[in-house]
């Protein structure tokens, strides 16, 4: 005999479902959701994303979309947390979840209610939704403090010689190094194949950044950015004696690989980041993201006097007030452009004073 699930809802009654028509049904939620997505002209890297992020919510809270809660929400979120996501990313989650039951609470209310005797749960509240940016003065990312950075990447470099897996660690010091001296996202990077490498352009070689971030499903943008103090060096270096270590005669155009030869999982190396940094003895309060690597790149060439304009190209932002929120000039810096501004404005007044004089 078939086994029944009671599926409650405190506005409806209670109606039997067969357990498995429930997960053909929340499956035929999801594809067409997936089908109004192409609609809108979303690119399929962008509606695959979408559908990612939805996978690991439903996954998470192991129940059907129309049980899930706000609290549910809340705890998905905060799972996210501990993840080092930078804030804007744990926001696509939020606006895929929203934009999701958005298109269930339009199009699928009455389907949903026919069907199983359920409605469209209001899922995103004011107390689990988050802040965007320029509401919230509190979200700023601190960059990592240069003696932390120093400690970070001296240790990780003396431990390639003496590691056990030699090849692991040099990856991960040359994969973390280059994020801190391109400014790249870390799924920019771990999606660079090796012909993203042209050491032949500029003067001293760019990276092609095929799967540079786009904004509102407009597909990724694609840039280039300058190898910048001595990364074209480190990179070489890589490829001539790390990279073949990992390839395990398995053909492969990635440029950072795993121990089995396999392009590296941006969650793997976020994994690895904080290990590494368990391991070398950083304090808890210490501790940076991949995600705050990019916020010292900008704040540190910005200090050196690249203006924001060009860092905002760099960084691959399409709004230069983005850029802006990335910096965080130390107090020194700030004093000696408030000194340069000083002497500026009375080596000026000074020279007026002495036109007025010789017009006398």
């Amino acid at each position: 005999m078939n086994k029944f699930k009671i599926v409650n809802n405190n506005t409806c009654s209670k109606i039997n479902v067969l357990d498995l028509d429930l997960e053909k049904f929340q499956y035929k939620l999801i594809e067409d959701w997936e089908r109004q997505q192409v609609v809108k002209g979303f690119t399929k890297e962008t509606v695959a994303l979408n559908l990612r992020n939805i996978d690991e919510f439903i996954k998470f809270n192991k129940k059907y979309v129309w049980e899930i809660s706000a609290e549910d929400v809340e705890k998905f979120y905060y799972s996210l947390v501990g993840k080092g996501l930078s804030h804007s990313t744990r926001r696509k989650y939020q606006s895929n979840i929203s934009t999701f039951y958005s298109f269930l609470k339009s199009r699928k209310s009455l389907e949903l209610y026919n069907s199983i005797g359920v409605l469209v749960p209001e899922v995103i509240d004011e107390f689990n939704k988050f802040f965007h940016r320029k509401d919230d003065d509190d979200v700023r990312v601190i960059p990592p403090k240069k003696e932390i950075l120093d400690m970070f990447f001296n240790e990780l470099k003396s431990r390639i010689l003496t590691s056990r897996k030699y090849y692991t660690v040099a990856r991960d010091y040359v994969f973390f190094k280059t994020l801190s001296l391109s400014g790249l996202r870390i799924n920019e990077l771990v999606m660079l194949d090796i012909n993203d490498l042209r050491f032949d352009l500029g003067h001293n070689g760019k990276i092609h950044v095929r799967y540079g971030k786009g904004s509102r499903g407009t597909g990724h943008k694609p840039r280039w950015v300058p190898m910048l103090s001595g990364l074209d060096k480190l990179l070489e270096w890589y490829l001539e004696e790390i990279l073949p270590g990992l390839k395990n005669n398995q053909v492969n155009a990635a440029l950072f690989l795993s121990e089995a030869g396999e392009r590296v999982g941006r969650d793997t190396m976020r994994s690895n980041l904080i290990r590494r940094q368990k391991e070398i003895g950083i304090p808890k309060s210490e501790q940076f993201s991949a995600h705050q690597l990019r916020h010292a790149f900008a704040t540190n060439y910005v200090e050196l006097g690249v203006d924001i304009l060009t860092m905002s190209k760099l960084l691959g932002h399409s709004n230069v007030s983005t850029t802006a929120g990335y910096l965080e000039p130390s107090s020194n810096f700030i004093e000696n452009r408030i000194r340069l501004a000083q002497n500026k404005w009375k080596s000026q007044l000074e020279e007026v004073l002495r036109e007025e004089k010789n017009e006398c």
